[in-house]
């Protein structure tokens, strides 16, 4: 028992990490007719711990927990951006490939979200983010709403060097609609959350 107990302890221990990253998101929009809404990327970040758990050799499963910050910028006469503050849950399946004593990454999996904040400034106004799945006619225009999950699916590309130190470029494609309904009626436009940066982690161990 006393070894299976330190084993498990210093396997969590070497998987163990903390990761941050630097990116560029945008809000993916269509309107009712369909159509792509020209909106543009602004710079977000996210921060968080990850934990590499062994299945075969070179071969993880990483599930990480951030706090992530996701967005855009709508066009219009008044530049208006809007920042959604996420805790997100990524769970990648994770290829370390031995290179010396330093390793090549590759990972891709699924993501969770859930909304805890946001903002919405321009020249002419500041609104909250607020977090429904249903909104009233009557509230559409005192906020930004939002459904509370986001789901989608992440890739990663990076490298680890023997000292636990790693950098990698990363993707993050929304595949869930975050507008609400309105009224109880699903509308025909959509919003999504898709980004791409720049992380750097450090695992702890050797």
């Amino acid at each position: 028992m006393f070894a299976l107990l330190f084993g498990a302890v210093d396997t969590f221990a070497q998987g163990l990490g903390v990761k941050g990253s630097f990116n560029m998101f945008n809000l993916s929009e269509e309107d009712l007719l369909g159509d792509k809404v020209k909106n543009k990327m602004i710079p977000t970040f996210d921060a968080g711990v990850f934990l590499e758990i062994p299945l075969v050799p070179e071969f993880y499963i990483r599930p990480e927990l951030l706090f992530a910050q996701k967005g855009g910028e709508y066009e219009g006469v008044h530049e208006t951006k809007a920042r959604i503050n996420y805790l997100e849950l990524p769970v990648l399946f994770l290829y370390k490939g031995g290179l010396g004593d330093s390793h090549v990454l590759l990972g891709f999996g699924p993501y969770v979200s859930y909304g805890l904040m946001g903002k919405v400034k321009s020249d002419a106004a500041e609104l909250d983010v607020k977090f429904k799945s249903d909104v009233k006619l009557t509230d559409v225009l005192s906020a930004l709403y939002v459904k509370p999950f986001d789901f989608g699916a992440k890739i990663m590309a990076g490298y680890e060097f023997s000292g636990g130190l790693s950098f990698a470029l990363n993707a993050s494609l929304g595949l869930s609609d975050i507008e609400p309904k309105v009224a109880g009626k699903e509308l025909d436009s959509s919003i999504k959350n898709v980004g791409f940066g720049l992380s750097l982690g450090y695992r702890f161990g050797k």
